[in-house]
């Protein structure tokens, strides 16, 4: 390209080529010089890209962590089948307790002083803020974050534990943090218990939880609206391994591992659908064996990921996701689909579905 042909070409006319760019090209974009870099910032490229005809490059993506300092999220884009390194070396370090919903990621902050704070993100803007403080201190084990697509607001919702007057015990609480407001509000609280994953699904958060004092696993409802909690019942096979809940389309479904004692040998995987009457869960379909066996890699002990991502629920092997095992919601069909990643994973890695926004405010 000739520089003294193209240093002459209106500003203008260049953003609007950029702005039809998919996002991706963004990452790469961002390095060549310091004004592409300023356009993440620039509130009128902004809304030049968000009045763009969605396209390919507004696909939803499925992101996981690839360490657990958090400081690379890797994005895969089912539509392309590749992967794409997120840096986030911007955040702070010692984070941890980090959901992903909408454009945005939330976090917990852990402060030298010993205290937590709640902290949002735009991953693709590289940009972050410290929420208020919480009413409370904070619990381990429950965040979950709801994105409105349409007005950009958020909630944020972390269990937390309040010190009764007169007493030397702790009462729990769920608060929620309201972006319309800025604020943080008290709900009523949730029994202990060690929450494995979560789903949003009509106006209510669903969370799979390990409890404690029965030893079986079990299923919260959170109605954020009215914020009040109830408890919704499971169909525990003889023997059940990594149960995870998740949203396609607005049914809420149930996908896990099932077996027979008393070897405790992982048989199959089945997903489950919770009928909104009934409030039962009814067996949808199981895993065809030969995925199950590809996906399980001829070990008796499972362990699995999974994410509901629009009319698909994408399943892969706790070590890595190299191999996709994909249920077709709609037409419940099973396949399966080959990546390349080329970094190694924690072993604790987690699925999320993300819808990029440039746009989403924190």
């Amino acid at each position: 390209m000739d520089p003294s042909l193209w240093s002459f070409f209106p500003e203008d006319l260049i953003d609007r080529v950029l702005a039809w760019l998919p996002l991706p090209s963004f990452f790469r974009l961002r390095i060549v010089c310091k004004t592409w870099n300023n356009l993440m910032h620039c509130k009128n490229f902004m809304d030049l890209k968000s009045s763009q005809t969605p396209s390919r490059s507004q696909d939803s993506w499925i992101v996981i962590f690839a360490d657990r300092g958090y400081r690379v999220m890797s994005a895969f884009i089912p539509s392309e089948n590749k992967w794409h390194s997120i840096p986030l070396s911007f955040l702070p370090f010692d984070i941890s307790d980090v959901t992903v919903a909408g454009g945005l990621l939330v976090f917990r902050l852990h402060e030298t002083n010993g205290a937590s704070s709640v902290c949002v993100c735009n991953p693709l803007t590289s940009s972050w803020r410290k929420l208020p403080p919480m009413l409370g201190g904070w619990r381990d084990g429950l965040i979950g974050l709801v994105v409105d697509r349409q007005s950009r607001a958020y909630k944020i919702i972390v269990r937390s534990n309040l010190a009764p007057i007169y007493s030397d015990g702790i009462v729990l609480r769920t608060e929620v943090y309201d972006s319309r407001t800025d604020q943080w509000m008290r709900t009523e609280g949730l029994d202990d218990g060690i929450t494995t994953g979560h789903a949003f699904c009509n106006g209510v958060l669903y969370f799979m939880t390990w409890e404690t004092r029965s030893g079986v696993y079990g299923v919260y409802a959170y109605h954020v609206e009215r914020g009040s909690w109830s408890k919704v019942h499971v169909p525990i096979p003889d023997f059940m391994t990594c149960p995870h809940v998740v949203e396609c389309r607005g049914r809420l479904l149930m996908v896990g591992g099932f077996g027979r004692r008393p070897h405790f040998v992982t048989e199959g995987i089945c997903v489950w659908e919770l009928q909104d009457g009934s409030r039962d869960w009814v067996v949808v379909q199981n895993m065809p064996a030969r995925l199950f066996r590809e996906l399980l890699n001829n070990s008796s002990l499972l362990s699995f990921n999974c994410v509901g991502h629009g009319d698909m629920i994408y399943l892969s092997n706790r070590k890595s996701p190299r191999l996709l095992v994909i249920f077709n919601c709609v037409q419940s069909s099973w396949g399966r689909l080959d990546t390349y990643i080329s970094h190694d994973l924690h072993p604790m890695y987690s699925w999320f579905s993300y819808y990029p926004r440039l746009d989403a405010a924190i």
